[in-house]
């Protein structure tokens, strides 16, 4: 196919869809009176049906009526091209009533700052057990650089860095685009300059007697404590995502 037929398919095809756009502008301008008479007779029993239920399921007459005209201009687009309510909706009446009387409320999107402190409760718990483990595997030996504050620091870079990473990897699929390696690479290597930071403020003599190292039973108990809390914070905010499963939409 040459430049010339591809144009002239294209131009046929915009052409198509201003037609279809101009009829659906024409019918949302229609009355609901006036689209109810275009109904067939099939469409026409649906909708008499429909209504029946909804009343049937607590709405007064008025609501039900209020509830189909919302309806009659995508059930009359459909009807223009053979298609009728019932295969339009792949329901019955009464199972378009039901949905429309008990209609699935869709998850609200965590905001940025309800993810960044999931995660970071993640990594406090990992943090905090490692810490724990090796306390138990090498008892004798005690850093500065784990103390309490060390670990509550490299958890909230790791918390606010890793969320900030998993938007721009979404947001970049929802784009339809690769994240690109030298933005990747810059976070990391800033988040890795964080965390140097953190340790060298808390290592510093002045700050390590307000950052101590916590006994390994101790450490253990915050891990669990921070498992706990971030299973009883996601459940409060319905976060289903994480730092492990990104997500687009909150619906896993």
């Amino acid at each position: 196919m040459d430049t010339k037929e591809k144009n002239l398919k294209n131009s046929a095809k915009q052409a198509e869809n201003l037609q279809k756009e101009e009829k659906l502008a024409n019918l949302t301008s229609e009355s609901p009176a006036k689209l109810r008479q275009n109904l067939s007779n099939k469409n026409s029993d649906y909708i008499f049906r429909l209504e029946k239920a909804l009343i049937q399921g607590g709405k007064t007459e008025q609501e039900a009526q209020t509830e189909t005209d919302k309806l009659l201009v995508e059930i009359i687009s459909a009807q223009k091209q053979g298609v009728p309510a019932s295969t339009l909706y792949q329901k019955s009446p009464v199972l378009k009533a039901d949905e429309i009387l008990h209609p699935v409320v869709k998850p609200k999107e965590p905001e940025f700052w309800q993810k960044a402190v999931d995660n970071g409760l993640l990594y406090f718990a990992i943090f905090a057990g490692m810490v724990a483990i090796m306390g138990l595997s090498s008892p004798k030996t005690q850093n500065s650089q784990l103390g309490i504050f060390t670990l509550i620091g490299i958890s909230v870079v790791f918390g606010y860095v890793m969320t900030a990473l998993n938007e721009e990897v979404i947001q970049s699929r929802l784009r339809d685009r690769k994240l690109g390696w030298g933005k990747m690479i810059f976070m990391l290597i800033g988040t890795v300059a964080l965390i140097f930071v953190v340790i060298s403020i808390f290592t510093l003599k002045a700050v390590q007697p307000i950052n101590p190292v916590l006994p390994v039973a101790v450490n253990l108990i915050l891990a669990i404590l921070a498992f706990g809390g971030r299973y009883f914070f996601r459940k409060h905010y319905h976060i289903t995502s994480s730092v492990l499963y990104p997500q687009g939409t909150n619906n896993k």
